[in-house]
């Protein structure tokens, strides 16, 4: 991998594509490592254009990075937006072999109904874990959809809604997808519609997950809460990353490191799961595939978000987030269903 340079997390020799905002403009814009950006406006007036035709949009970038001329300002200077607009965004579930066992093992609810009565933590792990190895010779990608009212960008303020306390973090690799796909796709082919790569934190509320009033008994509409899906702050295109080696997850609370874990402990590989989305769904240009989080929830660190932290992810070479963690601003309103409002009565 080449040297990274410290201005903006990308590495040399490569540039990425961004979403920004001054003075109440928002445009899309070519980031180089150094921090400067080129206005691709005149080019390209929405992500669904860029992401449209991948390999045409790609040789314009290069051109234009070649012989456009930068705005003046550093990258800094501008609020960072998500980067592409209005997608649909594919979670992966449990996708990572140690995180799976340990949200099997520590999560409650559900969660438990296997454990074994007086069945100690260790014990219940081995067996989850033994489960999981199973699931990649046996099972097939997990693939769950959040909304893009969730997505904000890499540096906004994450808000805690008022419903429920165990508020967690999923640092993930995630895919920006190009347009064109045909349905039922291989995975071979699949390689061909992912564009790029970015950086999601895929929050949720612990608690709110499980229901027993369903048979199906998971609600994963506790995904969804506003602000709760932090994307950015680049995409990186797949031509300077033509493989994931050595490529690691880092995420840390208030500076004390969670997570650490290199990306290629997935259990389905990103390119499986884009075949697999195909086979369900419409890939649209500029859609987001979140490719599952790595070990070291909040969950196992007996540890969850409260107004305050400061969370910061960094994937090298694919930039950084840093989000404060506030309180949900809003007045108390009447509250419908479980659990309690999370605030002082």
């Amino acid at each position: 991998m080449s040297q990274v340079n410290e201005a903006t997390g990308l590495a040399e020799g490569s540039f990425a594509l961004a979403k920004l905002e001054h003075d109440g403009r928002a445009f899309h814009a070519i980031v180089r490592p150094g921090a400067e950006v080129i206005d691709i406006s005149a080019d390209f007036v929405n992500s669904q254009q860029i992401y449209g035709d991948w390999p045409c949009t790609f040789d314009r970038l290069v051109d234009l990075e070649a012989r456009a001329v930068t705005t003046g300002r550093p990258v800094g200077d501008y609020r960072i937006l998500p980067p592409t607009d209005y997608p649909q965004v594919f979670g992966a579930g449990s996708n990572y072999r140690q995180h799976a066992a340990e949200m099997y093992t520590y999560n409650s609810g559900h969660y438990q109904k296997d454990r074994l009565a007086g069945e100690s933590d260790e014990s219940f792990y081995r067996r989850n874990l033994e489960f999981v190895e199973k699931k990649r010779a046996r099972g097939m990608p997990f693939i769950w959809l959040a909304t893009h009212g969730s997505v904000v960008g890499a540096n906004d303020e994450v808000v805690l809604p008022q419903v429920g306390a165990s508020h967690d973090w999923e640092a993930e690799l995630c895919l920006v997808l190009a347009g064109g796909a045909p349905r039922y796709l291989t995975p071979e082919e699949a390689a061909n519609y992912i564009a790029g790569y970015t950086i999601v934190n895929d929050m949720h509320t612990c608690e709110l997950f499980s229901r027993d009033d369903i048979k199906w008994n998971a609600d994963w509409i506790a995904k969804q809460q506003p602000s709760f899906k932090p994307v950015g702050p680049f995409v990186v295109p797949r031509q300077f990353l033509p493989n994931l080696d050595g490529v690691r997850i880092e995420l840390r609370v208030n500076g004390a490191v969670k997570q650490d874990w290199p990306v290629n402990d997935m259990i389905f590989s990103p390119e499986e799961y884009v075949a697999y989305a195909s086979e369900r769904v419409a890939i649209l240009p500029g859609d987001l595939l979140m490719t599952g989080s790595p070990p070291g929830n909040g969950g196992v660190h007996g540890q969850f978000l409260k107004p305050g932290d400061i969370l910061e992810i960094e994937i090298s070479p694919l930039g950084r987030q840093r989000n404060m963690v506030v309180a949900d601003p809003s007045t108390r309103r009447p509250h419908y269903g479980l659990p309690p409002l999370n605030v002082a009565t």
